[in-house]
């Protein structure tokens, strides 16, 4: 019997024989380099971003927002606390607080009613999460009531590459939006992150940021750059994405719609053996809706009943490998800490005890998911 775990990252032998080109060229490991150069004019082409950074992870991209947003001690940013606690973390360094929201069971993600309900006269930003790769299908509204409300919008957009709302990619709504390319991702780079820039306004500042807070990428750029110091500038950190790195990731790029259609023959798949099910043992959270296209990242269910660790070591016996995800914000020591009030999430604390992701990644096929959904079967019919 093989093991089937939760994610395994994709591997071929093109993804290694383009790091093997780098590492026997003069090109530098730090870049940036030819893969760099790709890499950005492949996202710009394929989902029309313009003004980008590649950096070493998503919270580094997310840290970049932190710093140019220029928060002070009494600010608050709000965000939903089923989260990952970097994208908290990331503001919570430039001394603001955190408020947190609740989320809908459907999608695990804030309701446009969650949002408005929330904020107040302290609320500088709002980081909305494209959890498990779903769009949020508010996001035109979303948009237009940050800008009226003179809020910055960000989008956690994390695992979300792939995925459109309308024909519109995710990360093309927000001031800015910060994608992974861990491991664990569509298409990763073992570790690496993207912060794209949709308000113009800040393109000057994030170069300063993203360059160590220096203005040095100016300064190599002008022909006598030789005879030139570069200098401080703004505050800013070493936030960039090794060339070695991007010499995995770029040859995906060009592969990204077939890995998103073998992961939606999984995913369609998982709903067709589980369909009798939907309504009695669990339901699936992230179901699809003619709104918006998905990359399908994950697929997740919440169980009816609290059963989940007599679920998970049932699996676990046939060595099928399912996640639970993290602790709620709100529920975190440092989570309680940074956060403005006690507060009081219901749906939150209802979901996080039943929540299981199944596996999910590229290098399943058909009868791994047909086994799978047998063995939740049998589980059930005990």
């Amino acid at each position: 019997m093989k093991e089937i775990l939760f994610s395994t990252p994709l591997q071929k032998k093109k993804y290694f024989d383009n790091v093997k080109r780098l590492l026997n060229s003069k090109q530098s490991l730090h870049g940036p380099g030819k893969n760099i150069f790709k890499i950005k004019k492949q996202l710009k082409n394929q989902f029309g971003f313009k003004h980008m950074h590649l950096t070493h992870s998503c919270t580094a991209a997310m840290e970049m927002c932190a710093l140019m947003l220029n928060l002070k001690k009494n600010d608050e940013v709000l965000m939903p606390s089923y989260n990952y606690n970097t994208t908290a973390s990331s503001f919570v360094r430039s001394g603001c607080k955190i408020r947190y929201c609740d989320v809908d069971k459907k999608n695990l993600m804030p309701s446009f009613f969650h949002i408005k309900s929330s904020v107040n006269k302290k609320t500088k930003a709002i980081v909305i999460v494209h959890m498990q790769g779903l769009p949020i299908d508010y996001l035109d509204q979303l948009q237009k009531f940050c800008k009226e409300k003179n809020f910055f919008l960000i989008e956690d957009a994390a695992p979300a590459l792939g995925s459109y709302m309308k024909n519109k990619s995710v990360g093309s709504y927000g001031d800015f939006a910060c994608f992974s390319f861990h491991e664990t991702k569509n298409i990763q780079s073992g570790m690496g992150g993207l912060l794209v820039v949709n308000n113009s306004k800040f393109n000057r500042k994030s170069d300063l940021v993203f360059d160590k807070g220096t203005d040095r990428s100016l300064i190599v750029s002008d022909p006598n750059y030789y005879k030139k110091y570069y200098t401080w500038v703004e505050m800013g950190s070493c936030f960039r994405l090794p060339e070695l790195n991007a010499s995995y990731l770029q040859p995906q790029l060009g592969e990204i719609k077939n890995i998103i259609s073998h992961r939606a023959t999984l995913y369609k798949r998982y709903v067709k053996n589980f369909k009798q099910w939907l309504n009695d043992e669990f339901i699936i959270c992230n179901k699809l809706v003619h709104k918006y296209r998905y990359n399908y990242h994950a697929f997740t269910i919440i169980l009816r009943k609290n059963e989940r660790e007599n679920f998970l070591n049932y699996l676990k016996k046939y060595k099928i490998f399912a996640f639970i995800g993290f602790m709620p914000l709100h529920s975190s020591k440092a989570g309680k800490k940074f956060m403005t009030k006690k507060t009081k999430l219901n749906i939150t604390e209802e979901i996080v005890k039943k929540i299981v992701r199944l596996p999910m990644h590229n290098r399943l096929n058909i009868k791994d998911i047909d086994f799978i959904s047998k063995i939740i079967k049998k589980y059930f019919k005990r």
